[in-house]
């Protein structure tokens, strides 16, 4: 939902269990530190023009498709659908053929980049709704939980899981295995 609250990290942490299920995944990376951690496929974002984003992102996924067969593909997000630094979400959602979405969110972050004049962060509800306008559908939502307690974050952790009936994880604190089943479902 911002820049810089985990989405990579935890795009990397999902193939990772997944492998170690037995899940062959792959990761689409799309900014400077995925490029420099190694990814085999994807392109920098910040250095291409967005006339040609979809084609990249379309390029990326079928690349990996075809070259490395795998069953699940993470697309690492940038930015948010609504961020008015580097919106892009949509390009990933459309030309990434993203139809299902693990959202990242921070809870005490207030502000996009946290700059007022950047404009508020909406509720976790109202990018699920959008997102579902794209056609794609928001199976989990992980929580960055900086500047909270731990009270606080199981607070709204379980405020989150009851309202929206989705997985809610806390991908530095807890990992991510529990959601390898719900991507093994998907599957199916």
């Amino acid at each position: 939902m911002d820049c810089a609250i985990g989405k990579r990290t935890t795009a990397l942490f999902l193939k990772q269990a997944c492998e170690k299920a037995g899940l062959k995944a792959e990761l689409i990376f799309t900014g400077q530190t995925g490029w420099m951690q190694g990814a085999r496929y994807g392109f920098i974002l910040d250095s291409t023009l967005n006339d040609f984003v979809g084609g990249e992102i379309a390029h990326a996924v079928i690349s990996a498709y075809k070259h490395e067969n795998p069953e699940l593909i993470f697309l690492e997000g940038q930015s948010s659908l609504r961020n008015p630094s580097g919106p892009c979400g949509s390009e990933y959602l459309l030309s990434g053929n993203a139809k299902k979405v693990i959202l990242v969110h921070e809870p005490n972050r207030k502000y996009f980049g946290h700059e007022p004049g950047w404009g508020e962060i909406p509720s976790v509800e109202s990018e699920i709704k959008l997102i579902n306008c794209y056609g794609s559908d928001v199976i989990a939502l992980m929580l960055n939980t900086t500047g909270l307690t731990i009270k606080e974050a199981n607070l709204i952790k379980k405020s989150y899981s009851e309202k929206l009936g989705i997985p809610v994880l806390f991908p530095l604190e807890e990992g991510v295995d529990t959601l390898v089943q719900v991507l093994i479902n998907l599957k199916q």
